[in-house]
């Protein structure tokens, strides 16, 4: 296989587009804001940094439970590859870039790598033109695009599943019982980024019963499982000591966060509704790339002449999607918690849009002109690529409230009661207009759970120092720990100032919000607002 690659090509392009991918990626990172989780996962990569240095001077000592409790408790609620991946890169990026971005650089190299990926498995079955365009489809859904720039989590076990989907592939007829190693080891490691990694196997296996029902398949899911779970584990160096309490903490975490709750359909959710996720698929996908998906999926279904490689994708595309189906399960901000379906999305889409050349190159053929395929396949890319690319461009860097053309964009959207915007990356546009009119000492009021957005900015000298971060919720204190920017305690009337984010999931959970939407409407007009096609993002405004 491997010399079939270096053979064809396909190798080198998939190189040339994980590099492009991380080109772009970086230079756009800087313009889009910090986002709501970001300092926390930043302060911990920073911590678990600080362990493996005391681990190269204490070796013996580094594992005790006060060394671990020190460095290992920052936040606990998901695993911790990923920031172990994030603090070591932005260790050596952090001297070429500026802060925010280094701490998202080891992000942006996974997606790179996945895209480069996505292209290879989709062009060694359907050809280059399907595989490129493939990667353009991924990188081309606003939602995805934004996500990608993140030291978040999102991403990064998007990328992780892909990965393994990816390794299961390429090894699936292999019968030698290591295989089982390697795949319970990418697992495991897939586990330790994300819950949602968790499953993987169940699409892997179902694909199984359907296309390769034989015993070396068993033996080698139940070696993958033994090994994961030990990868997971072994990566993890908060679950040493107290081992079952912490995974309890862990699982219990995880399965009862609904308190977050969602907006939809003007009303705010708990616990959503099984139409939840097609519903917002359908919102803020790119109406070409359902399209396209749907005649992927068609071609899929016609046949098995990929070795079942379609019908993989088009599975591993439901599974991250079952769960919120089925219902019961909490879901929020938007389309983030299943993101790990766009990178299959993005491969269906790919292979529609093969079986669309195909069918253009039969035409040109009989038309006695073969010359007009290459030029025609090129306008039907671009044209298919068009609105969502241009929408991006006027949107940037508010990429979050990208919705398609398939409920009338932003607007159509705001009408049927979705989320405008969320996650704060909004607040940064307010900075600006803070430093060069607030006075010393005024009080800034943000949403509870994100004054660490703003104590970033300040620790990092874009926001004035002599300012103070306002927040309701008890004993408020830096994610960055002592010695830098804190947060006073009080409440929204104290404020000089109010960013107000146009998230209307906080209009659910807080029992203040509509006292305060009415208190700032008694306010003067905001002293600075940005919209997007009438629809305000996020208001400043001044008491």
């Amino acid at each position: 296989m491997a010399k079939e690659i270096r053979k064809n090509g396909n190798g080198g392009i998939a190189i040339l587009v994980a590099c492009l991918t991380a080109i772009i990626l970086t230079a756009t990172a800087p313009g889009i804001g910090l986002t709501w989780d970001e300092p926390y996962y930043i302060a911990t990569s920073i911590t678990y940094l600080g362990w493996f240095k005391f681990l190269a001077k204490n070796p013996l000592g580094a594992f005790s439970a006060e060394a671990i409790n020190q460095y290992w408790s920052t936040t606990n609620q998901h695993p911790a590859l990923d920031r172990i991946w994030s603090g070591i890169i932005w260790s050596f990026s952090r001297h070429v870039f500026d802060d925010l971005t280094a701490h998202r650089v080891g992000n942006i190299l996974l997606a790179a790598v996945m895209i480069g990926l996505l292209y290879l498995l989709v062009a060694q079955a359907y050809g280059k033109a399907a595989g490129l365009f493939s990667a353009a489809a991924l990188m081309s859904m606003p939602r995805f695009f934004f996500h990608s720039h993140l030291a978040a989590l999102d991403v990064p076990v998007a990328a992780a599943v892909f990965f393994v989907t990816f390794l299961f592939w390429r090894t699936v007829d292999r019968k030698e019982w290591w295989w089982g190693l390697v795949l319970g080891l990418a697992w495991g490691l897939a586990e330790a980024v994300k819950l949602n990694a968790t499953f993987i196997p169940i699409g892997l296996f179902i694909w199984c019963l359907l296309f390769r029902r034989k015993w070396y398949i068993i033996y080698r899911f139940l070696l993958m499982g033994f090994v994961a779970v030990a990868t997971f584990f072994l990566v993890w160096p908060w679950l040493y000591h107290q081992t079952w309490e912490r995974v309890m903490e862990y699982v219990n975490f995880n399965l009862h966060s609904a308190d977050h709750g969602q907006w939809y359909l003007g009303k705010f959710y708990l616990i959503l509704p099984w139409h939840f996720t097609f519903l917002m698929l359908w919102a803020v996908v790119p109406l070409t790339v359902i399209l396209l998906a749907i005649i992927g999926a068609i071609r899929t279904g016609k046949g098995r002449q990929d070795k079942g490689l379609g019908w993989l994708l088009v599975i591993s595309l439901l599974v991250p999607l079952t769960p919120f189906l089925i219902g019961g399960f909490p879901a929020y901000d938007n389309d983030r918690l299943f993101i790990q379906a766009y990178p299959f999305l993005g491969a269906i889409a790919g292979i529609g849009f093969g079986w669309i050349l195909a069918g253009l190159r039969k035409l040109t053929n009989r038309t006695n002109y073969p010359s007009l395929f290459l030029p025609v396949g090129i306008i039907a890319a671009a044209v298919l690529l068009a609105p969502q690319v241009v929408t991006m461009t006027s949107l940037y860097p508010h990429l979050l409230s990208y919705y398609s053309e398939s409920v009338g964009g932003l607007p159509g959207a705001t009408k049927m009661g979705l989320e405008t915007t969320y996650w704060c990356e909004t607040y940064v546009a307010a900075i600006p207009y803070i430093n060069a009119h607030a006075q010393p000492g005024d009080l800034i009021w943000v949403e509870p759970d994100s004054y660490n957005v703003l104590l970033y900015y300040q620790l990092h000298g874009q926001l004035r120092k002599d300012v103070k971060v306002l927040n309701d919720v008890p004993e408020p204190a830096s994610v960055f720990g002592q010695g830098t920017p804190q947060p006073i305690r009080g409440q929204y009337p104290e404020a000089n100032w109010y960013i107000f984010q146009y998230r209307y999931s906080q209009f659910g959970k807080l029992e203040y919000s509509f006292p305060l939407l009415a208190y700032l409407k008694n306010l003067a007009p905001p002293v600075y607002q940005i919209s997007f096609q009438g629809v305000p993002l996020m208001a400043l405004y001044q008491r």
